[in-house]
């Protein structure tokens, strides 16, 4: 067996470099493996909303976030089949604004912050099966780096890992699926708002939306997302869905003189925190592994940092005790819960209760005339606020009630 550690986290995206990063500075030996080099390509949608950025400022990073070339959005702008919500980005405590950096970059500076922190990393390392002592407990997992297998004791294991499959009976079935490219040349207005587009296309037999996000070196990540439910229900794929809403009049306007740069790539999401496992004996599970992407915007970058910082504290505490049980990790799930809960569990269900979301286009039109309201939607978007917060404003949901009834008793 290789050295021993305090922690071993498996993957340096977000979710395990936030791990590292706290771990290590409360003084536990961490080891942190990944089985690509750094920097890489992670296809994402790139945007930090606020209470993302106010993490990655939290990790030491805050003057990094205002280099030139970031991208920085203070508004949305909203376009549905039927109306358009202009908002200016909530007023929280995570500030006034949000950032669109490309995820090779943010990734990459994250791992330094955990490295400078004094986690020991491992690059081309896949992590392959947990190890475990005749009783069940964690004791170590052995990873394989190209030169035959290596094993590493750890009484406790992060798993951080996104999609990857490992401990894979913790994580649940992926509910979506995104693409996206970057353009430079995009000729679209207002550069410092995210704009997001829930199109016919996408929303008639489920829920989707595609987006255009702006760089600060004069290039756009624009993409779409789409419910597995809606490839399910047309027999189409991403591909389809993408191309057509490149082809949208508004998209084709914006892209008219655009230049593409590089191929378009798709990746895979559970978003919402329902039907995932976050820990039991020696482990967590932490960032897309633990199935924190948000079940309306998409956004997994914060949350992942966050429960990392949870993790890394819990993972103290449990070497605190010298209990590194399931009822002591239950605290890490259980105040991850308290946290986050209202906002993702609501969007899960709005998500899942609504056959799609052009039977919504009412209550976007009560939007669209009540600030109020349009705030809360824009809340409920960031992850800020929960859905319901949406029955604060009786007045525009009323309407959307009344109208969303003639077009019942039209139909």
């Amino acid at each position: 067996m290789g050295e021993g550690y305090d922690l071993v986290v498996v993957g340096a995206g977000p979710g395990g470099s936030s791990t590292a990063y706290y771990a290590s500075r409360a003084g536990l030996k961490t080891l942190l493996l990944d089985r690509q080099e750094f920097p890489r390509d992670k296809p994402c949608g790139d945007g930090l909303m606020p209470h993302a950025a106010g993490e990655v400022a939290m990790m030491g990073l805050g003057d990094w976030l205002e280099e030139p070339h970031h991208g920085r959005f203070t508004g949305f702008s909203i376009r549905t089949a039927t109306a358009s919500i202009r908002q200016g980005v909530p007023p929280t405590l995570h500030g006034p604004q949000g950032y669109v950096i490309r995820r090779d970059e943010t990734d990459a500076k994250l791992l330094e912050r955990a490295r400078s922190a004094g986690a020991e990393f491992r690059s081309r390392t896949r992590a392959t099966k947990l190890l475990r002592s005749s009783s069940g407990a964690v004791t170590g997992l052995m990873a394989e780096n190209g030169g035959g297998p290596e094993g590493f004791t750890a009484p406790l294991v992060v798993v951080a890992d996104g999609v990857g499959g490992f401990e894979g009976g913790m994580k649940a079935h992926q509910n979506a699926v995104a693409r996206r490219q970057y353009f430079r040349g995009v000729d679209g207005p207002d550069r410092d708002h995210i704009h997001v587009f829930m199109t016919r296309d996408m929303n008639a037999s489920g829920a989707g939306y595609g987006w255009v996000f702006y760089l600060g070196d004069g290039t756009a990540n624009v993409g779409a997302g789409i419910s597995t439910r809606s490839l399910a229900k047309t027999g189409r794929n991403l591909k389809d869905f993408y191309a057509r809403f490149l082809e949208e009049p508004v998209m084709a306007q914006w892209l008219r003189n655009a230049e593409p740069e590089g191929p378009a790539k798709s990746w895979s999401l559970k978003m919402g925190m329902w039907g995932a496992r976050r820990h039991e004996q020696g482990v967590m599970t932490v960032g897309d592994a633990a199935s924190l992407i948000h079940p309306i915007s998409g956004e997994g970058v914060g949350y992942a940092i966050e429960s990392g910082r949870l993790a890394a504290a819990w993972a103290h505490e449990a070497h605190r005790r010298r209990d590194f049980s399931a009822a002591t990790l239950s605290g890490y799930a259980r105040q991850l819960l308290r946290h986050r809960g209202r906002e993702h569990l609501s969007g899960q269900a709005l998500v899942n209760l609504v056959p799609n979301m052009e039977l919504l286009e009412p209550l976007f039109k009560a939007c669209e005339k009540d600030g109020g309201a349009s705030r809360a939607l824009v809340e409920s978007f960031t992850g800020d606020a929960p859905v319901y917060s949406l029955l604060k404003h009786p007045r525009a949901f009323g309407r959307a009630l009344r109208d969303i009834a003639g077009n019942r008793q039209r139909a």
